[in-house]
């Protein structure tokens, strides 16, 4: 018979009355049977946070692959380089969004855990907030229609940038 708080129970043995949390009868001596407690494992506050992060990373990256070919040619040098930048980014994002999942699953009420995760959280929003920085340089570059090379220099500076930030944090 398993018990709950709000509830009187008897023994199933003889009938004597239980109190909560009995784990044997005081009359017969019989052990009292629990229910198996079901380990329900709330969802993390931080679990969404992190997702919508990761979705509007990666929204924000297939945009500026998109610009990336608008802009320059495939067979050209540029290309290459901004293709190859934002392989590395992503990959970058990648292993601290798995860090960042590995952290929600430990204990979060520990104030140390929720410190890194807020830590985490700023650091992937960089991510997010580099990509878009550097759609907006492409953009403007693919409006004014430069094809000057201090303007693909500004923009590989850009990619740059974002990377090493990256990496400070």
């Amino acid at each position: 018979m398993a018990l709950e708080d709000n509830h009187n129970h008897f023994c199933i043995y003889c009938g004597a009355a239980l109190v909560p949390n009995q784990h044997f009868c005081s009359q017969c001596g019989k052990e009292v049977y629990h229910d198996p407690e079901q380990s329900i494992k709330t969802p993390s506050r931080y679990k969404s946070k992190i997702d919508e992060i990761e979705n509007d990373y990666n929204s924000k990256q297939a945009k500026a692959r998109e610009l990336v070919g608008k802009l320059f040619d495939p067979t050209h040098l540029s290309y290459s380089k901004f293709t190859n930048a934002i392989n590395k980014s992503n990959q970058l994002f990648s292993n601290q969004i798995a860090i960042a999942h590995r952290m929600v699953e430990l204990d979060e009420n520990n104030n140390l855990v929720e410190g890194e995760l807020e830590n985490k959280i700023k650091t992937l929003n960089a991510f997010v907030d580099k990509m878009e920085d550097l759609i907006n340089e492409l953009v403007i570059q693919l409006s004014s229609n430069k094809k000057d090379n201090e303007d693909i220099n500004d923009l590989f500076k850009d990619m740059d940038d974002l990377i090493d930030s990256v990496k400070d944090y």
